[in-house]
């Protein structure tokens, strides 16, 4: 018997030394990876904790040696600051960027307007006697959350310059979001009693499907804080006779909204005496200024705020009604003081959904605003936001304008004519801090908030 357990303990020995010079050879190859694996590896993890340091270094900066004051107390319109150092004698970079998070990207607007077009010329001054092509750009931006409406047309109303033989065919763009030109069908061109209107599309609506002769690029349908431009030309004119030492203004009008630019693109020819009057069917420009423009979180602050309003037309306006919406959470301190001392009307409303408080001046008799006059009136307000964000305040005025038959043609009331809006200005920023900190080969980019007692970190993201 233990002749052949040994001869069987041989023969396992055996089995076993073949199957081992199997297993050498591959064992060895992964021996060999490994090592060659953890000579990448570890270099890329070393960095990951040194980016991850730098970070937390910026934490701290924010939360316990006021780097958030600084930022916020400097003059730079984009607060920044930049640290080079190393950590275990891995150089890293951070840098940390001041910015405004604006909720969810939209406003809660306290009108029904929803996109707010701006206006642009090219050249904007232009010689007594010079005969010059112009390139007028429309710029839509939706400003409300509330998409669930699309632009159905655009109007442009010309100032009394151009005739319709002067639009230029066929140069008519429009881009997205500072995307490529994309030629679109030309506008219909619509005669006034002294000036002519464009509309865009000649005909109909602009609609969403991409096979439609009304698709324009996808003009109607907008996302939150999306841009949309529209190009065009006008010209060759000479700026002779009556077109000299003059400001030519231009308006655009949104369906079906009949939201208003107001007088904007003016085009100073000559040497005009007034060169911010607009010639053609002046109003009244309407903007909130905002002192402190950037508050603490948490901590109760005094907030002042100025309605100017200008008057850019060429004989005097009489300022009828002002309505203040102050932001969500702004309570009116007061006093009032600058061309009134009246005290405002005040009510809490719900205004498109949100609790904000109005402030409501009626004055009798108007209070009288003479040609490229501005008149300014002063209040304070007061707020604690914990939450990041710009705050905006909204302000109405109601003139005496009369409204312009051209106007009334395409179904602008008069309470759309003659109420001048603000749109988002006079904001008010409770900061967030974007920080990037880079290691050869690894990024580590963050964002976070300050909050009463602490801070708080939005994202967090490894590249």
């Amino acid at each position: 018997m233990r002749k052949k357990e040994v001869g069987q303990a041989f023969i396992l020995v055996l089995i076993l030394l073949a199957i081992g010079a199997m297993l050498v050879v591959p064992t060895l190859q992964l021996t060999g990876t490994a090592l060659k694996s953890s000579q990448i590896v570890q270099p890329r993890v070393r960095a990951l904790y040194v980016a991850d340091a730098a970070q937390e270094f910026i934490l701290w900066k924010l939360l316990h040696d006021d780097l958030g004051v600084d930022l916020m107390l400097s003059e730079d319109p984009n607060p920044s600051a930049h640290y080079a150092f190393d950590v275990c004698g891995v150089p890293v970079g951070v840098s940390v960027y001041m910015r405004a998070v604006p909720g969810q990207g939209g406003i809660i607007l306290s009108t029904n307007d929803v996109i707010q077009p701006t206006k642009s010329a090219s050249p904007d001054t232009i010689l007594n006697d010079a005969t010059v092509t112009v390139t007028y750009t429309i710029r839509l931006e939706q400003l409300s959350a509330n998409t669930t409406q699309g632009l159905e047309v655009l109007y442009d109303i010309l100032p009394t310059v151009w005739d319709d033989s002067e639009y230029v065919t066929g140069e008519s763009y429009v881009r997205v979001d500072d995307g490529e030109w994309v030629n679109v069908p030309d506008p219909a061109l619509e005669a006034g009693p002294v000036s002519w209107r464009m509309r865009w599309p000649a005909d109909g609506e602009f609609s969403s499907d991409p096979g439609s002769p009304n698709y324009f690029n996808g003009m109607r349908d907008f996302n939150v804080r999306q841009v949309k431009e529209l190009r065009f030309q006008m010209g060759p004119h000479a700026f002779k006779g009556e077109d000299k030492d003059v400001v030519h203004c231009n308006w655009v009008a949104l369906k079906p909204w009949n939201t208003l630019s107001g007088p904007q693109a003016p085009i100073s020819v000559g040497g005009p005496a007034n060169p911010g009057v607009c010639d053609d069917d002046g109003l009244l420009e309407v903007y909130k200024v905002s002192d402190p423009t950037v508050i603490p979180p948490g901590v109760e602050t005094d907030i002042e705020y100025t309605v100017k309003i200008t008057n850019q037309d060429g004989f005097t306006h009489h300022i009828e009604e002002i309505t203040d919406y102050l932001p969500p959470g702004f309570d009116y301190t007061g006093p009032v003081s600058g061309f009134t001392t009246l005290e405002p009307i005040e009510t809490l409303e719900e205004v498109n959904g949100v609790e904000r408080w109005k402030l409501y001046w009626v004055f009798s008799p108007a209070v009288p605003i003479a040609a490229a006059g501005t008149a300014n009136m002063t209040f304070e307000a007061t707020a604690t936001k914990d939450v990041s964000g710009s705050y905006y305040n909204e302000v109405l005025v109601v003139s005496d304008v009369p409204i312009p038959q051209i106007f009334a043609e395409i179904g602008i009331t008069q309470e759309d004519f003659y109420t001048s809006y603000s749109w988002n200005t006079g904001a008010v920023m409770v900061p967030a801090f974007d920080s990037s900190a880079n290691v050869t080969g690894v990024t580590i980019n963050a964002n976070m908030s300050l909050i009463l007692g602490g801070i708080s970190i939005s994202s967090w993201q490894v590249d």
